[in-house]
């Protein structure tokens, strides 16, 4: 017998992020973990009655039921098991693959950020790894909504390779609202998860999901994330692994950059082009990485994004995330002056006179509503009180 189902059942004792090497630092294997009869003092009573209990039949059930579904199950002694995992404290027992791709011999980038996204922090991520793609790098991010999902999108349309990595099993129903994209990821990608099959997530799922994100990623660019977000519990593992860290700034006066911008500040390398991430790697992965190519298929107007893609898959895609690079979306959710104003310079830059003529607003009040939005990145101020829309 394998050691697969071994795994399993330490999986099934310490949960999903456990400190696995600690557990079995004295051990020669898991199987030698698993025979072991008495644990001595190194554990406490509750866990050593955990270890003590050695049915397997929730293991082979799983087995069984991972071949049904189609899902592989690596193992860290598995070949294939991403060797980025094997220096963690807490490496994954179990790895759950659905889809296919070398973890081991492909450079992978990870790409994180806000799941309630601007439209600029969408498009950054979606032309990041559109051109991360043409130039050689697998794209790994989280597959929720927002920069997650643009971030696999622009891979899947570059006819790339992205890993989507979950905080949930792969049959649970969380994934329903993916269910678009997740096929096209699988169409030359992968999903994985460290959970078993239908396992919800949950808010303690995620951040255990993060620290295998910063892993798999040669490096972890961060775009649009606030001084409370998730994506920077990713960040700080992948400085933890020996990662880098790279940031895509934002306006100094918006919260929703504030944490990005202060992991610029504080030493993450700042991203104004795919050249400043590829660049670092090119010499390390010959014949792989190629800066030129990636740059040259630099997304410039959102209409080229789809390029000579089957409409099918784009619509497919576009279908469940919703990411048609409508100008509006940026700005959803506007208290009704300020949509005024914002619609109001949906025909071109106007005067804030003009502005005041065209909302009924007094200037005051058409001047205050220009901030909330310049605040927003929504619109700009040019000379003269002359606005447009970004």
């Amino acid at each position: 017998m394998s050691n697969t189902l071994y795994w399993l059942w330490l999986q099934q004792k310490i949960g999903a992020g456990g400190k696995t090497a600690r557990i079995l630092e004295a051990y020669e294997s898991v199987k030698a973990f698993y025979e072991c009869a008495d644990y001595g003092t190194f554990f406490r009573p509750s866990c050593m009655k955990k270890f003590l209990d050695k049915d397997l039949s929730e293991a082979r059930s799983i087995t069984t039921r991972c071949a049904r579904e189609g899902y592989r199950i690596l193992t860290p002694d598995d070949a294939a098991y991403p060797q980025a995992f094997k220096h963690m404290p807490d490496f994954p027992c179990v790895l759950y693959v659905q889809g296919n791709i070398d973890f081991n011999a492909e450079p992978m980038i990870s790409i994180v950020g806000a799941r309630k996204a601007s439209y600029y922090g969408l498009n950054v991520a979606t032309r990041l790894a559109y051109s991360l793609a043409k130039g050689g790098a697998v794209v790994v991010s989280g597959g929720a909504m927002g920069i997650d999902s643009a971030a696999h999108k622009g891979a899947v349309l570059a006819g790339g390779k992205t890993v989507m990595v979950l905080g949930s099993g792969l049959s649970a129903d969380t994934l329903k609202e993916h269910a678009a994209l997740r096929q096209a990821v699988l169409q030359s990608g992968a999903l994985i998860s460290e959970f078993p099959p239908d396992y919800q997530a949950n808010r303690y799922s995620f951040p255990i999901r993060n620290r295998l994100i910063a892993a798999l990623g040669r490096g972890t660019v961060v775009v649009q994330a606030s001084a409370s977000s998730g994506s920077l519990i990713t960040a700080d593992f992948a400085k933890q692994y020996g990662r880098d860290v790279y940031g895509v700034p934002g306006g100094i006066y918006n919260k929703a950059f504030q944490g990005v911008n202060e992991l610029i500040r504080d030493g993450a390398g700042i991203v104004i082009g795919v050249e400043d991430i590829l660049s670092n790697y090119e010499s390390e992965y010959p014949g792989v990485i190629d800066v030129q190519k990636a740059a040259a298929f630099d997304i410039k107007e959102h209409e080229e994004i789809y390029g000579d893609l089957p409409k099918t898959k784009i619509e497919a895609v576009d279908e469940e995330i919703e990411l048609k690079f409508d100008e509006k979306q940026r700005v959803s959710g506007l208290a009704p002056k300020t949509r005024l104003v914002y619609d109001c310079l949906e025909t071109g830059q106007k005067h804030i006179n003009e502005i005041s003529t065209m909302t009924a607003l007094s200037q005051r009040e058409v001047l205050s509503e220009l901030t909330t939005l310049e605040l927003m990145d929504a619109v700009v101020a040019l000379e003269g009180r002359v606005y447009r829309q970004c």
